[in-house]
């Protein structure tokens, strides 16, 4: 992972991001849509609202879970060679 074009890397880590986001404006779009015919405009407005901190709460998960990731892997490789010291010795 560290070899390589890095910025070839970064576009191949950011693409499930990418999609993440693109299904949560499809479904904001559509509970707007759907909201906006069927309960009236109080709801829609109660949603326009409340979208600014939804997609804070879904980007503050988002990075945490990238960033846990890294750590995680980090953490995997550095026992991992850990171990195949231990049991070269």
């Amino acid at each position: 992972m560290t070899e390589g074009n890095p910025v070839a890397l970064i576009i191949q880590f950011s693409i499930p991001m990418l999609i993440g986001n693109l299904f949560q404006q499809l479904y904001n779009l559509v509970d707007s849509i759907i909201v906006g015919q069927f309960v009236g405009a109080d709801a829609l407005a109660a949603i326009g609202a409340t979208g600014s901190v939804t997609f804070l709460f879904f980007a503050l998960c988002n990075g945490i879970g990238s960033g846990g990731g890294i750590t995680a892997w980090m953490r995997y490789r550095y026992f991992k060679k850990r171990m195949a010291i231990d049991q070269s010795l």
